[in-house]
């Protein structure tokens, strides 16, 4: 049953969203190719599986992803040539890109277009000519989008991939930019059934490019219009926490209210005109904070690239998923296999030397306490409504509105099957932090009830143990949610942060983290700061500073202000300790970017508890 959710998922999604087998399929493949996937016939290749996904509207940060080992190694190969663009290592990042294209780019569209915007992006950073560039995106684009120049876009089905194509396309165009072309892809986006998530990808950056070319268009465009838009596009930053294009947004915004405040002095308006100044300032305040932060790390402050399009998370080799699972488990292969496959086709399957049928991988991972799908969203459902609500019960939670959180755990509860172990997982780990933080249980009895929880689908003992870790993400949260129960003194509590660091270490060292940023802010986060309320201050810091780098790096907000706040946090207990700092800070210049941050974030809890923080740090001087 569990294996069919995923197909019901994209089969609703696609009714859902109204869009026909034929414009999901056109430019990628046959409409059998589909029916087949849609039937359950789990044929088609990955990559042709995810673009769907994304024309869908779905962004693939959401999934969990079990690939084969040829799959799997494409993966890495890819996420080694985007971390070197992202961290400017320019030379490494054009050779990984030679060897990709001689390994995978023979008659496949997808990765020959995988390649050319890659290679553009780099071409671009070593300073190429437009007309190179508009060759390289035009025929990029023209590999699944071959109709793009005579097809409305209304028409058609579009990743946010393909959306962001269309943009450099029309950017890098030799007989110039038409900001009609621009406004055709804005309403795409706009009329189009996307996540926020997905959205926040491509809409900011769509704004961005309408509003200048507009701005600096001969035919005069309305201010008031160009100015609600960059307004909009930072909204969803903020709701969503990104920063794709955002200073180069608030710069855009400043100049649009300063044109109309000019035009309202000249209308004799001027108390309107004085009504913008606080709209200003507030942008100047975010843009100056912004430009403070890029520069005190070395990181551009402008969007400078479109690798965060293209990195997957989630991404693990299935055949090591089996064999390391296993091993934490402590079960031998014939315990792993019985009634389900022969012993040498588990051996030849954790070797990687074959493809065994989906049926055994599928009991083969159910016997592990992990989900029987190859891919798979936080709870196995084919509801996209559950998928939505999910989302919105996270954000609850973030803000500490347990109200609102138990009325939406109760619903999911009531929509997804409780028989499978990581659906009441994911529902329970929620419930017991609510009671928690409401003080309905005390710290015992949640640190009691969140290891049965945990230990719905995996052993506590085979977490604790050292040695290799495969760990889902729900089964991260479990962990760490029961580590701000537990006495961080006690040697538990120090087993549980070795074993987490240890998890990590292992993306960083070889430059994979983009790929599990998502969970490693959130659990590393959480071991920085364990470090450093035990006096670990240095060891607090490389963390904060690693976190923040990467947020700053991959354009999201969310770990910004609690990092500077850490770093702070750490600072200033060091100077109480009377132990000698290596750079001064100033407590209040601190303290407001992290009120600034959380306010732009739209975190309100933090916001608050960085004004309380502030004012405490006032009254003590």
């Amino acid at each position: 049953m569990e294996a069919e959710e995923f197909v019901v998922f994209m089969q609703e999604l696609r009714k859902e969203r109204g869009i026909s087998i034929r414009k999901l399929c056109r430019g990628l493949c046959s409409m059998g190719v589909v029916e087949n996937m849609m039937d359950g016939k789990w044929k088609t290749d990955r990559r042709l599986q995810n673009i769907m996904l994304e024309r869908l509207g779905l962004v693939d940060e959401d999934y969990v992803y079990l690939l084969n080992c040829e799959d799997y190694e494409c993966w890495e190969d890819r996420q080694h040539i985007l971390h070197c663009i992202t961290f400017r290592e320019i030379e490494k990042a054009e050779e990984l890109l030679e060897k990709y294209r001689k390994r995978y780019c023979m008659d496949d569209r997808i990765e020959e277009q995988f390649y050319l915007v890659i290679h553009a992006q780099i071409r671009r950073i070593q300073g190429c000519t437009r007309e190179e560039l508009s060759a390289y995106y035009e025929e990029a684009l023209k590999k699944t989008v071959p109709e793009a120049g005579v097809v409305q876009l209304s028409k058609t089905a579009l990743s946010v991939k393909e959306l962001n194509l269309i943009l450099e396309t029309e950017h890098y165009r030799k007989e110039g930019e038409r900001c009609a072309r621009y406004q055709e892809v804005l309403d795409f986006v706009e009329k189009g059934k996307f996540s926020r998530a997905v959205r926040a990808k491509i809409y900011p950056k769509t704004v961005y490019y309408f509003s200048r070319c507009a701005a600096e268009s001969s035919k005069l465009m309305d201010n008031a219009v160009l100015l609600r838009y960059c307004c909009e596009a930072i909204e969803l930053l903020r709701e969503c926490e990104r920063m794709y294009y955002l200073w180069e947004l608030l710069d855009l915004t400043m100049k649009f209210v300063h044109r109309i405040s000019e035009e309202l002095m000249q209308q004799g308006q001027a108390n309107k005109a004085k009504a913008l100044e606080e709209l200003y300032q507030e942008k100047e305040e975010w843009k100056q904070a912004l430009e403070e932060i890029y520069a005190e790390t070395g990181i551009p402050k402008e969007t400078e690239d479109d690798c965060y399009l293209y990195v997957m998370r989630g991404a693990y080799c299935l055949n090591d998923v089996i064999r390391i699972r296993r091993n934490m488990l402590g079960l031998n292969r014939k315990e792993l296999c019985s009634g389900i496959c022969d012993v040498k086709t588990l051996q030849r399957l954790e070797q990687g030397k074959t493809r065994p049928q989906s049926k055994i991988v599928r009991e083969l991972l159910v016997r592990l306490g992990l989900p029987g799908e190859y891919t798979r969203i936080e709870l196995v459902t084919g509801s996209p409504e559950v998928y939505r609500m999910m989302r919105q019960l996270r954000g609850e939670a973030n803000e500490w509105c347990w109200e609102e959180t138990d009325a939406l755990r109760e619903h999911i509860r009531g929509m997804v099957s409780m028989e499978i172990p990581c659906n009441r997982q994911v529902v329970l780990n929620k419930e017991l932090l609510s009671r928690w933080r409401k003080g309905e249980i005390s710290r015992e009895t949640y640190c009691k009830q969140m290891l049965e929880v945990l230990e719905l689908t995996l052993p506590y003992h085979a977490f604790l143990r050292a040695g290799e870790k495969y760990l889902t993400n729900e089964e991260q949260t479990c962990i760490v949610n029961r580590m701000q129960g537990l006495d961080s003194n006690s040697e538990e509590f120090h087993d549980c942060m070795s074993r987490l660091e240890e998890y990590y270490h292992l993306y960083i060292e070889t430059g994979l983290w983009e790929g599990v940023w998502n969970m490693y802010e959130f659990v590393m986060s959480n071991i920085g700061s364990a470090w450093g309320n035990i006096g670990e201050y240095d060891r607090a810091d490389s963390y904060n500073s690693l976190i923040l780098k990467g947020c700053l790096c991959f354009r999201r907000m969310g770990m910004v202000y609690s990092s500077i706040y850490d770093r702070w946090w750490n600072y200033d207990k060091r100077k109480c300790s009377g132990i000698p700092v290596d750079k001064e800070l100033n407590d209040e210049k601190e303290l407001s970017r992290c009120i600034l941050f959380s306010h732009l974030a739209k975190d309100e809890r933090r916001e608050r508890f960085y004004k309380e923080k502030l004012k405490i740090i006032r009254d003590r001087v």
